[in-house]
């Protein structure tokens, strides 16, 4: 995927409006990690003019995704870590910091996860604006799993392309 200019985060023009912002908290299942889970952030982000992004720190999956879009497109990035004074609350407790600080939420899920289930319903009971995607898991890390539907080399497909246009 190539960024456009639309894609990172424009902080000149945050410091011209006064370093407002608009965060977009990040939950979501351990399995998923794929382009699908960026390409879901990057959507969200740039349709909703967020300013930063609020996730959890341990988690792989779709909390580490949110980490690499932060880092990759520079946004700002809050993320919020396990206290082990709450002991087996600790989870709950960083999810609730979470829905306290952020104005909308997108919760990624792959349909099985308890704890995603259980920040769906925190983030539905605080009445903040969320965007719930389902996800089916894939066996590709690095790649989007989209099914190639067509072949490619029947008419009006790659056996029809001219690839002298790409030079000329």
């Amino acid at each position: 995927m190539i960024p456009d200019e639309h894609m990172n985060f424009d902080s000149r023009g945050w410091l011209k409006c006064g370093c407002v912002s608009r965060t977009l908290g990040v939950f979501g299942s351990r399995s998923l990690r794929d382009e699908r889970v960026e390409i879901t952030i990057l959507e969200k982000m740039r349709s909703g003019g967020f300013h930063r992004i609020v996730t959890c720190q341990e988690p792989q999956g779709v909390s580490e995704v949110a980490q690499r879009v932060a880092k990759k497109y520079g946004y700002p990035l809050e993320l919020h870590f396990l206290n082990m004074q709450y002991l087996r609350g600790a989870f709950e407790q960083r999810s609730r910091e979470i829905v306290a600080v952020c104005d909308e939420f997108l919760v990624i899920h792959d349909g099985a996860s308890k704890g995603t289930a259980n920040e769906l319903k925190l983030v539905e009971k605080s009445g903040k604006p969320c965007q719930y995607e389902i996800m089916e898991n894939t066996p590709f890390e690095r790649s989007v799993g989209f099914n190639i539907m067509d072949d490619w080399d029947k008419k009006g497909g790659a056996g029809d392309f001219d690839f002298r246009e790409l030079t000329e």
